[in-house]
């Protein structure tokens, strides 16, 4: 980014950790490859975001990095919150009925997106959504509810959950807040 407007950026907040010193010959390829990148102009301006690109090529790393931090198995086959708060076998949801069991626990948390219900040993262990910051920071909404954090978390203390907002997903990278529910006993 070409700064002219005759400022020095020189006092202003780094921009993370410098580089390591010595550097090895892998980091400097890294370096060199990214700024090639930030150079060219893809005929889809779409790719232009880097972090899309690397979400591409780290989301495998990312997945797995979180599925031994939280020490998950595998990922059931439908997403059912319900699952993880009652430690239900199956999803006792319909796929045709829209509506909810007013007294018992919901399908799926509030601005639920992208999301995954994480077993261990076959049983519910996490539930985990990727969700775009402009669906819960609603800046440009009239009327409440404006932003829906406040949903998300007293959506878990109703239930019982803890919840965990993780810097890395590994859906849309850089595009996406990755929000984890899960039992306040499993990580004691």
């Amino acid at each position: 980014m070409n700064h002219s407007n005759n400022t020095s950026n020189d006092n202003w907040p780094t921009p993370g950790p410098n580089e390591p010193i010595p550097s090895w010959g892998e980091y400097q390829q890294l370096r060199e490859a990214i700024h090639s990148y930030l150079d060219h102009e893809p005929e889809d301006p779409a790719w232009n975001d880097i972090w899309r690109a690397l979400g591409s090529i780290l989301g495998e790393y990312q997945r797995d990095a979180f599925v031994e931090a939280f020490d998950v198995d595998e990922p059931a086959d439908t997403a059912c919150i319900r699952r993880l708060i009652t430690g239900a076998e199956e999803c006792p949801h319909s796929p045709f009925e829209a509506e909810e069991d007013p007294q018992g626990p919901p399908h799926k948390p509030p601005a639920s997106d992208h999301a995954t219900l994480w077993l261990d040993d076959g049983e519910p262990a996490v539930y985990s959504m990727h969700v775009y910051p402009g669906n819960i920071e609603r800046l440009d909404a009239e009327e409440p509810p404006y932003n829906m954090w406040f949903d998300l978390f007293e959506f878990a203390a109703e239930w019982g959950l803890e919840v965990s907002v993780l810097p890395k997903s590994w859906y849309s990278l850089g595009s996406t807040v990755h929000i984890v529910f899960y039992p306040p006993e499993r990580y004691r």
